[in-house]
């Protein structure tokens, strides 16, 4: 199988289509995003896109830099006071329920993925980076009641995902950077972790695929990613020194792969580079099943789209 978490629209208009649901039934992948698809319902997003920054319903100032993802960089919860008198969104109204239906209606026979922040991310963006880093260390209570909010907002969020029809759920928070991860594991343990698990249980539960994103390397917590239940783990970050074959060695009868075509290789690579490294990919952690193909996190606006092409074109080659 082949998909991607998200393609950005300039390499889209470079492969010549207009529309996404046209490009993923096209190109024929394997999944449609409906994260992606959310940005086609209504003029909000169009409206966010020429004002370049909005507020979502968390109350998180967000700001498009040029890539598909807006990024946030204001944070309406400073401390537990806050926090108090904070009120967080509905689950049933947020909009990407409406997308499920779309996506099933616009690509049917497809997979629906929806990507889903778990806990560490999502309190990062309530809160902000730094101040959620901190607080592991000077205010812990306050870390953790910050992360009862989301972890039971995306609990009853994913239910209803689920039962509108949505087939698997990607976690995206990442925890590390290329030589490390953000936090120590002792502080993984303690703070993320446990809605980390709640999550994955839910998501199962409910009747879907759960699969693990992350940037940068995460070595140090991979067992305890791996033990929380998960289906599937990926994309992840080649650069950072996340083998995809040292992981198929380790975690082989556990999970399934997604990814992992490094996105610098599709942006500064040549056809052929990206299809010798699909090839080799192909060879080296396919046989065993167990391995959907994509990039190593997205399809940026920088991937030149005939080395998309050529990752694509190469596994319907040998990816059978």
């Amino acid at each position: 199988p082949i998909m991607e978490m998200a393609i950005d629209w300039k390499v889209m208009k470079g492969l010549g289509f207009s529309n996404y649901f046209s490009m993923i039934n096209d190109l024929d992948l394997d999944a449609v995003t409906i994260n992606q698809a959310l940005y086609m319902i209504g003029i909000k997003g169009r409206a966010a896109r020429y004002l370049n920054t909005y507020t979502d319903d968390w109350g998180v100032k967000r700001q498009f830099t040029g890539e598909l993802l807006p990024f946030p960089v204001a944070h309406p919860v400073k401390n537990q006071g806050d926090l108090d008198r904070y009120k967080p969104p509905v689950p049933s109204a947020n909009p990407l329920l409406k997308a499920v239906r779309l996506a099933k209606k616009r690509c049917p026979g497809r997979a629906i993925v929806m990507m889903s922040r778990a806990v560490f991310a999502a309190s990062w963006y309530l809160i902000g980076l730094e101040n959620l880093l901190t607080s592991y260390l000077l205010e812990p209570e306050f870390a953790k009641n910050v992360a009862r909010i989301v972890t039971s907002y995306h609990k009853e969020l994913l239910v209803l995902a689920i039962k509108a029809g949505v087939d698997v759920v990607i976690l995206t928070d990442d925890y590390a950077h290329k030589t490390g991860t953000l936090m120590s594991p002792a502080q993984f343990r303690e703070f993320v972790l446990p809605g980390f698990r709640e999550i994955v249980q839910t998501v199962k539960d409910a009747g879907a695929y759960c699969v693990k994103h992350t940037d940068g390397d995460i070595w140090e917590i991979i067992d305890l990613i791996v033990e929380s239940g998960v289906h599937g783990l990926g994309p992840l970050e080649p650069a950072a020194g996340m083998n995809y074959a040292e992981v198929r060695k380790g975690y082989s009868s556990k999970l399934c792969l997604l990814g992992n075509i490094d996105v610098d290789l599709l942006s500064r690579g040549s056809v052929a580079d990206v299809t010798a490294k699909t090839r080799e990919l192909i060879e080296e952690v396919s046989p065993e099943g167990g391995h959907i193909l994509s990039s190593g996190n997205t399809i940026t606006s920088s991937v030149k789209p005939a080395n998309f092409l050529a990752m694509i074109d190469t596994a319907r080659e040998l990816g059978v």
